[in-house]
């Protein structure tokens, strides 16, 4: 590991070994996720891309050039992933949290410490962060993202914003940034308190309030039902208890 005061050496950042096949034109590196809506879109057969890829559920793809893979190794194993462990270990290139061992011998230790002092801590959120700061390193023409959304309302969503923030950077850097029309990774966030005079917001909220009232009527409906089939339930008890030991009365021929 480098002195963290001193700027990373230029073999610190992920950087792999050019093909003579490949065109001598401004670098373009593509990052994958795996989410479907896009991933199929990367440049798998242009050779003028790199592919970047991260997630087993990206084993199967056509080409990816440079493997990351910054989660704990033995959480991951416990996690049931050992097989794709195995696989990354043989692979020409996987950055890791730690460098070369006898179990991966092609792997590149990330430099997590001068990509912080350099960036600062608060935008390590997903592994496409840490590719995009490590592709943002090498200086390309073009950044391209494949197969990443980050919509959905769960850690995806905590996760998107660095993302936009390293495309941001990137972009201030005088990079291109591609990214297909399929994913909505460029879309913004609400601008908090100004969004509140948009028409579009405030129709939305209106929506959503309405939505929100008629699940609680429905809820509030259930409680109900329930309450009342629970009193049906023992009513119903108490008769069946009174036909099986009170229905003897002989009052049928009186």
């Amino acid at each position: 590991m480098t002195d963290s005061t001193q700027a990373p050496p230029a073999e610190a950042t992920p950087e792999p070994e050019k093909k003579d096949d490949v065109p001598e034109v401004g670098r373009k590196i593509a990052i994958l996720g795996s989410a479907i809506s896009s991933i199929g879109l990367a440049p798998f057969y242009d050779k003028s891309w790199e592919i970047w890829g991260c997630s087993p559920a990206n084993q199967k793809l056509p080409r990816v050039d440079v493997w990351f893979e910054l989660h704990n190794v033995e959480l991951k194993k416990r996690e049931g992933l050992t097989e794709w462990m195995e696989w990354l270990a043989k692979q020409p290139i996987v950055y890791m949290q730690k460098g070369p061992s006898p179990e991966f011998p092609t792997a590149r230790a990330y430099p997590i410490r001068e990509m912080v002092l350099k960036y600062g801590a608060y935008l390590w959120t997903s592994q496409v962060a840490y590719m995009l700061a490590a592709a943002i390193e090498q200086k390309p023409e073009v950044i391209g993202i494949y197969g990443v959304d980050m919509a959905a309302n769960s850690e995806y969503n905590q996760q998107r914003l660095a993302c936009q923030m390293f495309i941001q950077i990137a972009r201030q850097n005088g990079i291109d940034i591609v990214v297909p029309p399929e994913s909505d990774l460029l879309e913004p966030p609400p601008l908090y308190g100004f969004c509140e005079s948009s028409r579009h917001y405030r129709k939305l909220i209106a929506r959503s309030q309405e939505l929100h009232d008629r699940i609680n009527n429905c809820r509030n409906a259930r409680t109900k039902a329930d309450a009342e089939e629970k009193h049906l339930v023992g009513a119903l008890d108490d008769l069946e208890y009174q036909l099986a030991h009170w229905g003897n009365r002989s009052d049928f021929y009186a």
